[in-house]
């Protein structure tokens, strides 16, 4: 395995776990502003880095900016390994969607409007990324990859979709942050179905790839 190789699923693992222990960490210490705790049955993940708010607000987006990074560096190096035409199609939409994931650490929640859109270029690349690279995959098996990870990307791209149609009709919805926050919200469990999708995706094929012992630099 080669220096660049190394680079691309050591960074997707390390992405993905910081990203994890820091979401969990700032979740179990979170009281909101009416004293409840977080739960991702109705609290949005942008919530535990509010800084206004959450308690350890400051290294969520910390963990959101690195793992955004880390991110794009690993579809970079995945495009650059499988060097198929459709690694050159998802390499810079994974880019993106990394950099978008970074600048939603750079402004929070309650930092005003980059979020939104910060937000959103994360969500939206960030599955269509996971799609292309899966139907790359499962169409040009690789023997670094398991069978299976193409149906993990699919999930992930339904579990999109699924929000898409929830949180379209949600936007004239207003309750989200009101006293009387309801405490089950779908659109919510379903944003961090996709954003937990697409970690563990990432997380799978990072370790898959990084103990491989096949040499091939990858399918043309």
């Amino acid at each position: 395995m080669t220096f660049s190789q190394r680079i691309g699923p050591g960074a997707g693992m390390f992405g993905s776990v910081v990203l994890a222990f820091l979401s969990v960490v700032a979740a179990l210490v979170y009281t909101g502003t009416q004293g409840e705790g977080f739960s991702p049955l109705n609290h949005w993940i942008s919530e535990l880095g509010e800084m206004s708010v959450s308690e350890m607000g400051f290294l969520f987006n910390v963990g959101i900016f690195v793992s955004g990074i880390c991110l794009a560096i690993f579809m970079t190096t995945l495009g650059v390994t499988r060097r198929t035409r459709l690694a050159w199609l998802y390499v810079p939409v994974g880019i993106l969607s990394g950099v978008g994931g970074a600048f939603v650490g750079v402004f929070p929640m309650d930092s005003g409007g980059p979020h939104i859109p910060a937000a959103l270029t994360f969500f939206v690349l960030g599955w269509v990324a996971v799609a292309l690279a899966s139907f790359d995959i499962w169409r040009r098996p690789d023997p670094r990859f398991p069978g299976w990870l193409p149906w993990l990307g699919a999930l992930t791209v339904l579990s999109f979709l699924a929000f898409l149609s929830q949180y379209i009709p949600y936007l004239t919805y207003t309750g989200a942050g009101s006293p009387d926050r309801a405490p089950f919200l779908l659109v919510v469990v379903l944003e961090w179905l996709v954003l937990v999708g697409i970690i563990g995706w990432v997380f799978v094929a990072s370790v898959s790839w990084w103990r491989s012992r096949d040499g091939d630099p990858g399918i043309a």
